[in-house]
C-alpha cells in the first residue's frame, strides 16, 4: 500500500529517489554489517568472562551505587547469578569511566602482578571493544563526537526494526518526498537523529551501551508528514479512491512508540521522550519549510510574474486574477494555487498565469507537473515579451530540474533562436550546445544556426558568426 498526495500526479519516471536510497541502505547495511556485529560480542564475551569478569566485578557494585543506578546494579546481580556474561560484558567492558578509576587506583584494589594482568587484559580487550560497529557509528554518551549523532541512524541491530523503518520510508518517506522535496525529507531525518540524540545524551548521562537506533528519525519523518498532510483529506492510496489524512502519521508514531515503551519501559523512557521531541521537531521542519518557501516565492520570484503586456480588457479575469495574486501576498499558496488552476482552464494562453503557477510549483521540481509548466512557458508564441518569459524561466528552470524532460532538443534549438532575437547571446549558445551534445538528429539546427550566426553578425562578432555558419554548412549526418 502506497500513498501519494491526493492533488498531484505520481509519474514513475521520477520516483523519489532519496527514501528508496535510504530504505535500500538501511538495508545493506544491516545484512553487512549485524553478522559482524553479533561475531565481535560473542567473541568479546567470552573473552571478557576469561580475562576480566573475575577482576572486574567486585568493585563494579561500588562504582555504580557511586551513580545511584540501583535498577541497573540489580539488572546487573541477576545476569551474574545466570551467568549472563553478554549482558556484563556490554555493561561493565564499556563503562570507560570505571577503567579510568581502576587505572588511577587500581594498586589500592590489586596485588602488582595482579594490576598488571589486569591491565595488560584491559588493553587488548579495548583494542577490540573498539572497534565494533556499535563504537565506531553508535552514539557513545562517555565520548562526544559530532558525528555520531547523525551515525547511529543508520545502523539498527535489530532484524524487526530495520524493516520497519524500511517500510516507514516507503510508506511516508516517499509521500513526502513526492510532495515537499529531497530537501524537506533529508532534513527531517538529519534534525530528527540530532534531536534524538541530544536528547539520548541529556537522558543517559550515564549510559555506557551506545545508542543504535533510527526510531528518532523516523519519529520527525513522521511528525513533517503529520504537519504537512494534517488540513484536509490529501492522500490517495495509489489504485484506489480512498483518501486519507496526515493523522494517520500521527496515529503511526503512537503505536510505534506504546511498542517500544511496552517492550522495556524502563529502559524506554528516556527515549520515548526523544523520539517525542523528535516528532515535534519534525513539525518545526515543516513549519520552517513552508515559511522559506513563502519567502522565496513572495520575496524573489513571483515579483518577477510578467508585467510587459497590457492585463485582457476583462475586469472579471482582473479581479479574479488580483484575488489570486492576493492570497500569495498572505502566503495562503495551495488556495491561490486552485484559483490560478481555474483561470488557466479558462484562459490557457495567458503566460502571466502560467508563470506564477510555475513560481508556486517550482519547489517541488520532482513532480511532473513542474516539467508540464516549464515546457509550456518554452513554447509560448514567438513574441518579444514571451521571450523575455522563456529566458526568465530557463535561467530558473536549468537550476532546479532533476531530469530535464522540457527542454527537449527541438524546445532547445527554438529558444536559441527567441533567445538570440532579444540579445541574450549567452543563453542562446548555452542551450544551443545542448542540442547538439544530445546529438538527435533536427530539422531545426541549420535553421537555429544560421539564426545564431546573423544575431552575431549583427554584433559584429565575425568569429562567433563564423563559427555557426560552419555549423550550419555542415553535412546533415554531422550535424546530427
Amino acid at each position: 500500500m502506497l500513498l501519494v498526495p491526493s492533488d498531484k500526479p505520481f509519474d514513475y519516471r521520477q520516483p523519489p529517489r532519496l527514501s528508496l536510497g535510504l530504505a535500500a541502505l538501511l538495508l545493506i547495511l544491516f545484512a553487512w554489517l549485524s553478522p559482524q556485529q553479533q561475531s565481535q560480542i560473542e567473541s568479546l564475551s567470552v573473552q571478557y568472562q576469561q580475562q576480566l569478569l573475575k577482576l572486574e566485578w567486585p568493585l563494579y557494585p561500588t562504582h555504580i551505587l557511586q551513580h545511584q543506578q540501583i535498577d541497573t546494579l540489580n539488572q546487573l546481580q541477576f545476569a551474574y547469578e545466570h551467568k549472563d556474561n553478554t549482558l556484563l560484558m556490554q555493561q561493565m567492558g564499556f563503562d570507560r569511566a570505571f577503567v579510568q578509576n581502576i587505572q588511577s587506583t587500581g594498586d589500592n584494589y590489586f596485588e602488582p602482578e595482579q594490576f598488571s594482568k589486569w591491565q595488560s587484559a584491559r588493553q587488548e580487550f579495548d583494542i577490540q571493544r573498539d572497534q565494533l560497529i556499535s563504537q565506531v557509528l553508535g552514539l557513545d554518551a562517555q565520548r562526544f563526537r559530532p558525528i555520531t549523532y547523525f551515525s547511529y541512524a543508520f545502523f539498527e541491530p535489530s532484524l524487526y526494526s530495520v524493516l520497519a523503518a524500511a517500510l516507514l520510508l516507503l510508506l511516508v518517506g516517499m509521500v513526502v518526498e513526492w510532495s515537499m522535496g529531497s530537501g524537506a525529507l533529508l532534513s527531517a531525518w538529519l534534525v530528527g537523529s540530532m534531536v534524538t540524540g541530544i536528547t539520548f545524551n541529556l537522558s543517559h548521562l550515564h549510559s555506557v551501551t551506545p545508542l543504535l537506533d533510527n526510531t528518532g528519525a523516523m519519529a520527525s519523518v513522521l511528525g513533517i508528514a503529520f504537519m504537512h498532510f494534517r488540513s484536509r483529506q490529501s492522500l490517495t492510496i495509489i489504485g484506489t479512491k480512498t483518501q486519507l489524512s496526515g493523522w494517520l502519521f500521527l496515529a503511526l508514531f503512537a503505536l510505534i512508540a506504546g511498542i517500544d515503551f511496552a517492550v522495556d519501559h524502563l529502559l524506554n523512557t528516556g527515549l520515548l521522550i526523544a523520539h517525542s521531541l523528535s516528532f515535534v521537531s519534525g513539525i518545526i521542519v515543516c513549519v520552517l519549510y513552508n515559511r522559506w518557501f513563502a519567502s522565496q516565492s513572495s520575496d524573489d520570484n513571483l515579483a518577477e510574474v510578467i508585467v510587459d503586456e497590457e492585463p485582457l480588457n476583462n475586469a472579471l479575469y482582473q479581479e479574479d486574477l488580483d484575488n489570486a495574486l492576493q492570497k500569495i501576498a498572505n502566503f495562503n499558496f495551495s488556495l491561490a494555487e486552485q484559483d490560478l488552476r481555474e483561470l488557466a482552464q479558462k484562459y490557457p494562453q495567458d503566460k502571466r498565469i502560467q508563470e506564477t503557477l510555475y513560481h508556486l510549483c517550482k519547489f517541488r521540481p520532482s513532480e511532473l507537473e513542474f516539467e508540464e509548466l516549464a515546457c509550456s512557458l518554452f513554447n509560448l508564441p514567438n513574441q518579444a515579451s514571451a521571450n523575455h518569459t522563456a529566458l526568465r524561466i530557463y535561467n530558473d528552470y536549468k537550476k532546479r530540474s532533476h531530469s530535464f524532460v522540457a527542454l527537449d532538443t527541438d524546445t532547445c534549438l527554438q529558444l536559441a533562436m527567441r533567445f538570440a532575437r532579444i540579445n541574450a547571446f549567452k543563453e542562446a549558445e548555452e542551450i544551443f550546445k545542448r542540442a547538439l551534445d544530445d546529438k538527435r538528429p533536427s530539422l531545426l539546427l541549420k535553421k537555429a544556426a544560421l539564426n545564431l550566426q546573423q544575431a552575431f553578425l549583427a554584433q559584429h562578432q565575425e568569429q562567433r558568426a563564423k563559427f555557426y555558419q560552419q555549423i550550419a554548412n555542415r553535412p546533415e549526418e554531422q550535424t546530427t
